[in-house]
């Protein structure tokens, strides 16, 4: 997050009583006697749309949020696009905002109409994860934000390490992880195949060949490590390439009578003397591999970050 939307939501804490975790932007701290926690989600490139997410943990004995009441809401509220609840966590959404000065005054609004709804249906601070009222703190756990109890918190940080030490043990079976890899690559390809016949060639196809691929290997090779990407994007590439080629020689057999092999081991020649055109063979390729890339990097990126992330577990300041 860049420094100027980080300078906005620091207005937005001073503003109402809070305070910012300068790493992510998330604004957090008690707000009557609830503690909130304000995450940031901003989109666009030259102009910022600003759509946080205000979160409470809290339960009431006698009351739970119906769909009925939310929609209400919703109505009674026109800046607000969603409110849920889910095992204890209040969930608050705001619409698009482009001004910072509307995004601070809107945020502070939503948040005493929000508390005073809470008081009145008998909502009581709670920790989200054991559900015990009394006071609580915001953490980082693995990737998410949530306010949780010193106990809670205790056990999480325990378990975390347990689970480092774990995952430090765990051995790679790469003999594994190719089959499981190898698994997954004919399930890209039975998508290129089947999309293409359909008259597609779709996105999904370089989707599923990336994402199966990756987790067939992670499912059965125990863990994914660097080696095992490598591995994984070598094998996509290979059976991205069989996949184009079998969807051409179903066609092949189909238009010219021929069996199946014979019109797969024809493929080269035919585009040889020119029966199948080149530029539709090589730019089809080209297309189901861009697909692949699409689906890959950000699969990657964020199995990447995941692991990163997954024994994160901090107080925010």
């Amino acid at each position: 997050m860049n420094r100027k939307i980080l300078e906005i939501y620091r207005q937005l804490a001073q503003s109402a009583g809070l305070r910012m975790d300068e790493a992510s932007g998330t604004v957090h701290g008690l707000y009557g006697s609830y503690q909130v926690l304000i995450t940031p989600a901003v989109s666009g490139s030259n102009t910022y749309y600003f759509m946080p997410v205000i979160s409470i943990a809290a339960a009431s004995p006698s009351h739970t949020l119906s769909k009925e009441e939310a929609k209400d809401y919703k109505r009674e509220h026109k800046n607000v696009s969603l409110l849920k609840e889910d095992n204890r966590l209040i969930t608050l959404s705001l619409k698009n905002c482009r001004k910072a000065d509307r995004l601070i005054s809107t945020v502070n609004e939503e948040l005493q109409s929000l508390t005073f709804w809470l008081r009145q249906n008998g909502y009581e601070n709670c920790c989200q994860m054991c559900g015990k009222p009394g006071d609580t703190a915001a953490f980082y756990v693995s990737g998410f934000y949530t306010n949780i109890c010193p106990d809670c918190a205790q056990t999480v940080s325990q378990n975390a390490v347990i689970a480092r030490q774990q995952e430090h043990v765990k051995t790679e079976s790469l003999i594994g992880g190719i089959v499981g890899a190898l698994l997954g690559t004919l399930i890209g390809v039975l998508s290129i195949i089947l999309l293409s016949q359909l008259g597609y060639v779709a996105a999904l196809s370089g989707v599923l060949m990336a994402v199966c691929t990756l987790k067939g290997y992670e499912l059965l090779g125990k863990k994914l490590s660097t080696k095992g990407i490598v591995i994984c994007c070598i094998l996509m590439v290979l059976m991205t390439y069989v996949g184009d080629r079998l969807d051409w020689a179903i066609v092949i057999a189909r238009e010219l009578a021929v069996d199946f092999g014979t019109a797969y081991q024809s493929v080269p020649y035919l585009l040889q003397i020119g029966v199948l055109d080149s530029a539709a063979y090589w730019g089809n390729l080209l297309l189901v591999y861009l697909f692949v890339l699409l689906g890959a990097v950000p699969t990657i990126m964020n199995i990447m970050k995941n692991k990163k992330n997954q024994d994160k577990i901090f107080r925010l300041q």
